[in-house]
């Protein structure tokens, strides 16, 4: 039970990087276009740095 809070915990402190990263990126783009384009990369990018680190997390507590 308590291994699945850690990783309960782990995953909303990656929901969190990811969305300030969208948050920030929206709020700095000039147009629409931009700014579309500005959140997917950051949505990308928050998954690409997070996801190895859930991943080697994950893989230790279970």
């Amino acid at each position: 039970m308590k291994k699945m809070f850690s990783l309960l915990v782990l995953c909303l402190v990656a929901t969190g990087v990811v969305g300030v990263l969208t948050l920030s990126a929206a709020t700095l783009a000039p147009s629409m276009e931009v700014r579309v384009l500005s959140v997917i990369g950051a949505l990308l990018a928050g998954y690409l740095m997070m996801q190895p680190i859930v991943n080697r997390l994950a893989s230790r507590l279970a």
